[in-house]
């Protein structure tokens, strides 16, 4: 799993947790989470805790939009 994957992941699913992240992108739970505080310290992703199921959320910031434009961008220019 690379940034881009995560990024598209994010921004197809709009919001999701560890859970949903690690069975989509066939990773274990706690690589999916140490990716997404990653990008959470790269200000790519914000999270909040969801108030029913007391899980962290995780959402694409405009940052993390531009960020996934330019990953795309530079691999179809690379084909």
């Amino acid at each position: 799993m690379d940034k881009s994957e995560l990024l598209e992941y994010l921004d197809q699913y709009e919001s999701a947790n560890s859970d949903d992240v690690a069975r989509a992108l066939n990773v274990t739970y706690s690589v999916a989470a140490m990716a997404l505080l990653r990008l959470v310290r790269q200000d790519l992703v914000t999270r909040y805790k969801h108030p029913e199921h007391h899980v962290y959320v995780y959402e694409l910031t405009p940052k993390g939009e531009a960020r996934l434009a330019y990953l795309l961008e530079t691999e179809f220019d690379d084909d």
